[in-house]
């Protein structure tokens, strides 16, 4: 009796020691490091292959909105070349009224300086001038006009300047 006491006593350690270095081993694995295998990463080759037939179609609506986006900043770049041209236009003509008006009034001091100049080319340097300042308010009218205009339009005011 006591030697069947013994065994089943010793066999009682064995599988509890048995058991324990089992539980070990697993929780050795559960706190290392989880490795991959190559059959785990073809099951995530891609993302794209992981999507629903729902997706693919949102991708293709995607396509659609995009080439659409695309379409829609060509002709908002379009129109930012037209509103800069033109105000460049204008801006060229003030520029040029004022260095006409510059001269002119160079001329007249010129003029006033020298002696022998008559009135006669003193009044026709004068109504020179006054045609010149003329000219010049009616190019910063026809800008201002322009700005108006892209404002009505939508246009934004970088454009009218040449800025993106």
């Amino acid at each position: 009796m006591s030697k069947t006491f013994f065994l089943l006593l010793s066999l009682a350690v064995v599988c509890s020691v048995f058991s324990t270095a089992a539980d070990s081993a697993e929780r050795a694995l559960q706190d290392g490091p989880q490795l991959f295998t190559n059959q785990d990463i073809e099951n995530y080759k891609s993302p794209y292959d992981a999507k629903t037939s729902s997706e693919k179609r949102a991708s293709k609506e995607d396509i659609s909105e995009s080439s659409k986006d695309k379409k829609k900043r060509i002709l908002e770049e379009h129109e930012m070349e037209y509103w800069c041209k033109k105000a460049s236009t204008c801006n060229r003509r003030i520029e040029r009224e004022k260095e006409a008006i510059k001269e002119i009034q160079d001329e007249i001091l010129d003029a006033k300086t020298n002696v022998r100049s008559s009135r006669k080319k003193n009044s026709a340097l004068e109504k020179k001038l006054e045609s010149a300042k003329k000219r010049l308010r009616k190019a910063e009218a026809d800008l201002n006009d322009l700005e108006d205009e892209a404002h009505r339009k939508g246009a934004k005011p970088g454009w009218l300047r040449c800025q993106i």
